[in-house]
């Protein structure tokens, strides 16, 4: 693979939550260039799986999201503009004068479309500072009447993305859905790797649906597979930029992170404390292979593996990745290429080192 030109593609592929066609379709046709056992279940979710030598039913399991966050068309207005629903975490104040490609319903086609913002010589002193909220904020295709913006293809429901604008800067990356493409690129270099290198146990690729929107459309995958360990990758914000120097020890260029602690931070979402003797596991793995990895504690942040932890009749021994990303959810969000490179590196190496050796039981001193 090419590092710019397949996470540029990746990034460039609209795949709001619930919508993730595009990204299936692409992922399925490098995956069926290395491997012929692949499962697409009913909600999207894929499962590319590559046998291990041992034979013995050993399986690990790496996994990271397909979707991004985005909005939806809520209300076509007589005169043309669009009305909007954000669909996943998407941050209000990043939305005034973006661009956005609003998309067909069938999503055969997008037209480009810009957020509105209060000319400034009008705006009253006190909204200057104000954060514009969802239910204020709309779209202006240059239509003039509903008609004409329903002719274009677009009603309610049409799916609206971040505007791909994937950009080189120097030894980092920036691009709108960075999370989680990176993953996704993670686990697509581990697609190439995995055929030409030995592993003992089973090794299940998963790239799953709708994390940004419920977090839990990849739990039937789970189910099904029930694997003896799981590690999803994702992104954690960086925080070594002037607003949140030092909030969380959580950096670029000081390679990928490993979960100790994560937690939505309001009501019972939840989070994950991982399995220790997984990180444990992981833990030695870096050191071993010479790796740079970070430690993890944050609130605010839930993924996937909250719920897929709790899959089966026993649950699943989990753990968690994380590759520092700055100015999450936003239009052009910030990553270090060696901090992908050395996720991709730890990834590989504990799916080479996992066997039915790798102690995870509980209770065990």
């Amino acid at each position: 693979m090419n590092f710019d030109k397949d996470l540029k593609d990746l990034t460039d592929i609209p795949a709001l939550s619930g919508h993730e066609d595009k990204m299936i379709a692409y992922v399925l046709k490098k995956l069926r260039r290395t491997c012929d056992k692949i499962h697409v279940d009913k909600l999207g979710n894929i499962t590319a799986t590559y046998p291990g030598t041992e034979k013995d039913g050993t399986s690990i399991a790496f996994f990271a999201h397909m979707d991004e966050v985005g909005l939806m068309v809520k209300k076509i207005e007589d005169n043309g503009f669009l009305r909007l629903e954000r669909v996943g975490g998407v941050p209000e104040k990043v939305l005034p004068s973006a661009f956005l490609d609003v998309h067909t319903l069938d999503e055969t086609k997008s037209y480009r479309g810009v957020v509105g913002n209060t000319s400034h010589h009008l705006t009253p002193a006190d909204k200057k500072f104000a954060v514009t909220t969802i239910s204020e904020l709309y779209v202006d295709l240059g239509c003039k009447s509903k008609e004409e913006v329903l002719e274009k293809g677009i009603d309610i429901g049409s799916v609206v993305t971040y505007l791909p604008n994937y950009t080189s800067l120097g030894n980092y990356v920036a691009s709108k859905s960075l999370d989680d493409r990176m993953g996704i690129y993670a686990l697509l270099r581990m697609a190439e790797e995995l055929n030409q290198r030995e592993h003992k146990a089973d090794v299940h690729l998963i790239f799953t649906v709708q994390e940004e929107f419920n977090i839990r459309s990849s739990t039937p995958t789970f189910q099904r597979l029930q694997p003896d360990a799981a590690i999803c990758v994702d992104i954690s914000p960086a925080c070594d930029t002037p607003e949140l120097k030092g909030r969380y020890e959580m950096e670029l260029d000081k390679g990928v992170a490993i979960m100790y602690m994560n937690f939505h931070g309001r009501g019972t979402l939840g989070g994950l404390l991982p399995n220790p003797r997984l990180n444990a596991f992981l833990e030695r793995t870096a050191k071993e292979e010479g790796l740079k990895c970070q430690k993890e504690v944050v609130i605010g942040v839930i993924t996937d593996d909250a719920f897929t932890q709790l899959a089966g009749t026993e649950g699943i021994p989990m753990a968690h990745l994380s590759i520092p990303l700055r100015y999450t959810h936003s239009l052009a969000e910030v990553a270090s290429r060696q901090d992908i490179e050395d996720c991709i590196a730890l990834m590989m190496a504990a799916a080479c080192r996992f066997s039915r050796q790798v102690e995870l039981a509980r209770g065990i001193k």
